[in-house]
């Protein structure tokens, strides 16, 4: 995913590139503090995503954004800026998302993988496939790969749950040492002579959850 960051502080820009960092697949391909050479740059480098400040010397953000909207490639545009007041007409200009400084990591995280969902390449055969990270319900280790479980079906990956948790930790959360679960899609936790388990919409058995990790979504809950 290529981003472009627009913001006339330099520390703006820099902190904005340290919170996408983690996500491996986003690739900051131009930055500018000058309003101006936005077109030019969007032109020459197509990015797909431009993270955008409103308040800025000369052209604002929001005629910035009328024309973004013109090109052949119309990236999407997060607005990020310290006004509130101007959510509304960046709306009015198409904007795909509306941040306020001083802008959290999880909340910029969770806006993206909606923009963008994610995705992860398997192959069965000689076929590549892909399977929306949105889509997946149980992630099981096995040997050297991981199992994923889905509504439509299983796919073997070799992106280990260790990987899988530090690259969607907003989608996943670990219950047991070889397995994780869709966080959105547990319905409750169980608990009986055999153990602790936890239930999931759309996979129809209960999942095995270590103690500890059971005592870790008490306190969630």
């Amino acid at each position: 995913m290529k981003y472009m960051v627009v913001d006339d502080e330099p520390l703006a820009r820099q902190r904005i590139k340290r919170l996408i960092a983690p996500l491996l697949d986003y690739e900051c391909i131009a930055e500018t503090g000058k309003p101006q050479e936005v077109l030019m740059l969007a032109e020459q480098f197509q990015p797909q995503l431009i993270l955008l400040d409103i308040s800025m010397p000369g052209m604002d953000g929001l005629e910035l954004a009328k024309y973004l909207a013109e090109l052949t490639f119309a990236p999407k545009v997060i607005f990020i800026s310290a006004h509130p007041e101007y959510a509304l007409d960046a709306f009015k200009v198409f904007a795909n998302g509306y941040l306020v400084k001083p802008v959290e990591q999880n909340e910029l995280h969770i806006l993206l993988q909606r923009l963008f969902p994610a995705k992860i390449k398997y192959t069965i055969g000689n076929q590549t496939r892909w399977v929306e990270v949105a889509d997946i319900l149980v992630a099981r280790a096995q040997d050297k790969y991981t199992q994923l479980f889905l509504k439509s079906g299983q796919a073997v990956i070799d992106i280990s749950l260790k990987q899988l948790l530090s690259l969607y930790s907003l989608h996943f959360v670990q219950v047991h040492r070889k397995t994780l679960v869709k966080s959105s899609a547990m319905q409750a936790l169980i608990h009986n002579s055999k153990g602790y388990f936890v239930t999931i919409d759309g996979y129809p058995d209960e999942i095995a959850v270590s103690r500890r990790a059971a005592q870790a979504l008490k306190l969630k809950n």
